[in-house]
């Protein structure tokens, strides 16, 4: 279950605008800040639900090899990695001129642990 929660930053604190939902004691949250001049994107959501097993697996084990990349698949097989954002819409419109209708694309981070703020 995903939330947003918009808040003021001041003086080191991060306050809720709204009050924010029943959490377990001690819960672990991720938060990501972004400044409020950034665009919100316009996400297009499927009508269907979209099987990404194959990826994810793919992912899971290829990930050491490719560290710091971008990745596009198709499924289980790879089109093409960069590190060079510029250079992976060349590899996405590969993708989709050999006929792969939507390709994932994934930023391999080189560290799998995640961002998070707490408080306790």
């Amino acid at each position: 279950m995903s939330i947003t929660i918009e808040a003021i930053y001041e003086a080191g604190i991060l306050k809720p605008l709204t009050p924010l939902p029943a959490l377990k004691d001690k819960a672990k949250v991720r938060v990501t800040i972004e400044p409020e001049e950034k665009p919100v994107p316009n996400v297009r959501r499927a009508r269907h639900p979209v099987d990404l097993s194959r990826e994810r697996e793919w992912v899971l084990a290829h990930r050491d090899e490719y560290r710091g990349q971008w990745v596009v698949l198709d499924g289980d097989r790879l089109v093409g990695h960069t590190a060079d954002p510029e250079a992976l819409k060349a590899i996405f419109d590969q993708a989709r001129a050999e006929g792969v209708r939507s390709p994932y694309v994934k930023r391999i981070e080189l560290d799998d642990e995640p961002i998070w703020m707490g408080w306790l």
